[in-house]
């Protein structure tokens, strides 16, 4: 197993989280430590592709943690430099605005200005409803700053 520590941040985009879901499984069978981190929203709404509930009790059975769901848990991320790696999946438009502007309103954003300040790498996998339109100037924001990475769907 590998020793770099993982944030695993999911924002909405709910139809998205069963593919996401399967990704950060794969993160766990190789890497010992995943911090799981939902967006407040995602942490309350159930939706016809799931139940909030249901959704963090997957997120702790697969990492062993539970998630941080609020801005003080995701807080010493930065300070402590709790992570190596950040991953944000799915990363809706609402969200890469939020990054692209500098708001940290959230605990997936506060999660994601908190580990930059260490100068580590922000991994972004755009919702593919959103990758597009409007979104893309805020994505070209940050394709221009440092320490963040965009996954390629495949």
């Amino acid at each position: 197993m590998r020793k770099e520590r993982i944030g695993f941040a999911m924002s909405g985009s709910f139809c998205t989280h069963e593919k996401v879901l399967e990704a950060l499984r794969a993160l766990t069978e190789r890497y010992e430590t995943v911090i799981p981190i939902v967006s407040e929203t995602v942490s309350v709404t159930d939706t016809r592709f799931g139940d909030a509930e249901e959704l963090l009790e997957a997120l702790y059975q697969m990492t062993g943690k539970e998630p941080l769901d609020d801005i003080p848990s995701v807080e010493p991320i930065g300070p402590k430099g709790l992570l190596d790696v950040l991953v944000i999946a799915p990363a809706t438009g609402n969200t890469i605005a939020k990054l692209a502007a500098g708001i940290t309103d959230t605990a997936v954003t506060m999660a994601a200005k908190a580990h930059l300040r260490n100068g580590r790498p922000v991994v972004v996998a755009v919702a593919s409803n959103d990758g597009l339109s409007a979104g893309a100037k805020n994505i070209g924001e940050l394709l221009v700053r440092r320490n963040y990475y965009f996954e390629k769907h495949r």
